[in-house]
């Protein structure tokens, strides 16, 4: 159920119903509305991708953040700390078109982000 309970949870922070959130995902409000209910295990694989896909983490992130509560909230932070490097104006004209891009163009993004972050942490560190 914690894998439910991690969508539930994300759903309502779209900040859209069960129903218009099922109408997002591509799937019929009762296939989510039993997903929610009994559990993510008894659902198809493509219903659980499209819920994913819709709510714009994969499925390896929703087991992280069901198995792994501690880190829902690093994730959340982690992103907030994206999103305010994107806007500063050294680094915007790179990421310029992160908030309209793809989920696939997003996770690139993510993933250059963190190279540059860990280059900047090590510039920082005694020794280098």
């Amino acid at each position: 159920m914690r894998r439910a309970e991690v969508l539930k949870k994300l759903i309502e922070e779209t900040g859209l119903n069960t129903k218009a959130f099922a109408e997002k995902a591509g799937i019929p409000y009762t296939t989510l509305r039993s997903m929610l209910m009994r559990g993510v295990g008894g659902a198809s694989v493509d219903n659980v991708i499209k819920v994913c896909r819709a709510l714009g983490i994969t499925t390896e992130e929703m087991d992280r953040l069901a198995f792994r509560p501690d880190e829902a909230s690093s994730f959340k932070q982690e992103l907030a700390e994206f999103e305010a490097f994107i806007n500063n104006p050294e680094h915007s004209l790179f990421f310029k078109d992160y908030l309209d891009a793809p989920e696939e163009r997003k996770r690139e993004m993510l993933t250059f982000w963190h190279f540059i972050k860990d280059a900047e942490k090590k510039k920082s560190e005694p020794g280098q």
